[in-house]
């Protein structure tokens, strides 16, 4: 006999749930508005990622990664990061900003508490 799977929905009432993905509102698709945010600010770099950021009056997010980088599962695990690294520091800001990420090199090592403290101290000024 087969064992009964897991099901989210059977979960408890008014447990929140974590939200893997972001919004379709807060993904930038448009490659102009992405090189116009990285063409208004000077970009950051920690390791090779070079993270832009533009206040604007919602919270958007933008990564970009190259090919170079080998393997799906190391991109999507950078992604992931940058992901978690998006979601936990807007808190840290006064004000919606629009964020690009562009991965132009594999890195060396990434590393999530390292790249969370870089974006706050850089763009907060903490």
């Amino acid at each position: 006999m087969a064992a009964k799977k897991y099901s989210p929905e059977e979960g408890p009432e008014g447990e929140k749930r974590f939200r893997y993905k972001l919004r379709k509102i807060e993904i930038i698709k448009d490659w102009e508005k992405r090189s116009f945010i990285i063409s208004q600010n000077h970009a950051t770099k920690i390791d090779s990622i070079y993270i832009s950021v533009y206040p604007q009056d919602r919270w958007e997010l933008c990564i970009a990664l190259t090919k170079k980088i080998k393997g799906a599962c190391c991109r999507n695990r950078i992604k992931r990061i940058i992901r978690e690294v998006y979601r936990t520091t807007k808190n840290a800001f006064d004000s919606p900003l629009a964020m690009v990420f562009t991965v132009a090199a594999p890195p060396i090592e990434i590393d999530y508490n390292k790249l969370k403290t870089h974006v706050i101290d850089a763009f907060t000024g903490k």
